[in-house]
């Protein structure tokens, strides 16, 4: 339920994608503070790097100025040739956490990358999958990408369960440096053609996505 009114001079706030038990769309300024909060209250338990960027595993205070210093910069870099749609999740009133969907020269490419995270206490209760729902129905129903990718480490069970659901592929291994340590990174992909036959795991509706088309492609 919209807290604030949407920007009108930045369309993309009229976006809305909701499945059966979500909301995702761009928070107003409120809301960006509360998502902080989940942040701050914890997204990993402690000791565990899920990310490129360890954002998650810092102080409290830390974990909340990034997320909203990543979504300032998100909407500041904003360009049709690279884009990072940061949407924030809501359960009712209650936002749970962030879903990302974004690309670089989509118009060429076709590829978009997603993205997810989720406060501690409301995860593994299945809102995993309706983000990624969410996120494949814009890029394929809405944006006709040709191809979504997703990374995660090699020990991120959830997020690799989540892509497995959606019929993602192996698409390569590639080891990266996090706070010091080597770690495997598996990215995985799924084509517009496989993505039909899993759509229907979690419906999706889109809104207000006429207002804002020209802002991807």
């Amino acid at each position: 339920m919209l807290t604030e009114p949407r920007n009108l001079h930045w369309p993309i706030s009229t976006l809305e994608l909701t499945t059966p038990d979500l909301t995702l769309r761009l928070p107003s300024d409120s809301e960006l503070d509360a998502l902080a909060q989940v942040a701050a209250e914890g997204v990993l338990p402690d000791g565990v790097v899920n990310f490129p960027q360890p954002w998650a595993s810092g102080p409290p205070p830390e974990r909340a100025r990034n997320v909203v210093q990543n979504h300032w910069w998100a909407r500041g870099d904003w360009d049709r040739d690279n884009w990072r749609l940061l949407l924030a999740v809501f359960h009712g009133n209650q936002v749970i956490g962030q879903q990302n969907l974004s690309a670089r020269d989509f118009a060429t490419t076709g590829e978009s990358r997603t993205g997810f995270w989720l406060g501690q206490r409301f995860q593994g209760r299945g809102y995993g999958t309706q983000m990624r729902a969410a996120a494949l129905a814009l890029a394929f129903d809405g944006l006709s990408a040709a191809r979504v990718t997703s990374t995660a480490f090699a020990h991120n069970s959830a997020s690799r369960a989540v892509s497995r659901k959606f019929g993602y592929r192996p698409n390569g291994v590639r080891r990266i440096a996090v706070g010091g340590r080597a770690i495997d990174a598996h990215e995985e992909v799924i084509e517009k053609a496989d993505w039909p036959s899993h759509s229907k795991l979690a419906p999706v509706e889109i809104a207000g996505l006429s207002a804002c088309l020209t802002c991807f492609r």
